[in-house]
């Protein structure tokens, strides 16, 4: 849907993504995640290659420390890993209405809130999202991807354009 407008109602713990605060690499893997997530709740819709696609649009070379298809492919890492460990469905916004995208839901708050607190060094927020987005169940799998992810989008220094060297804490304690 291309106009401003649709049906959609907001829903408790709806939010506008507009008072988010996510910076635009934030916004990037949040389509990028909602094209996964539309592929696997609507298969035909393949929307998984427009995933790849946009990651390019919104992931410009000098932006992070990857190549925007191993950000994408590290965005579906993420993902899986959220799948494997959720018990049930999970609600997301379709990024291609205008007026639905504009809106975050509940479920995308916590999944990118895993993200943003890995890249800003916050572990103990991680934990506490990742928690929130596994439903309590165990986040083994996602913590590790979502610090994967990341690393790779971390900002370049502008000064060199290229990569820090640094690895975002991977949310794992030493034991």
């Amino acid at each position: 849907m291309s106009a401003g407008r649709c049906n959609r109602t907001p829903l408790p713990g709806d939010t506008p993504l507009a008072q988010a605060g996510f910076d635009p690499i934030e916004h990037g893997v949040l389509t990028i995640a909602r094209l996964f997530f539309q592929s696997f709740a609507f298969p035909k819709s393949q929307a998984w290659m427009s995933a790849f696609g946009r990651a390019g649009q919104f992931l410009s070379h000098g932006l992070v420390n990857a190549r925007s298809r191993d950000v994408a492919f590290a965005v579906l890492g993420a993902v899986q890993e959220m799948r494997k460990a959720r018990k049930s469905g999970f609600r997301f916004s379709n990024p291609d209405c205008r007026c639905c995208a504009s809106l975050l839901s509940d479920h995308e708050r916590h999944f990118l809130e895993v993200l943003r607190a890995l890249r800003r060094g916050t572990r103990s927020q991680a934990h506490c999202a990742a928690m929130l987005v596994c439903e309590g169940n165990p986040a083994d799998g996602l913590l590790p991807a979502m610090s994967d992810l990341a690393t790779l989008t971390r900002a370049r220094p502008p000064s060199t354009m290229r990569g820090s060297g640094m690895q975002a804490d991977r949310g794992l304690s030493a034991t």
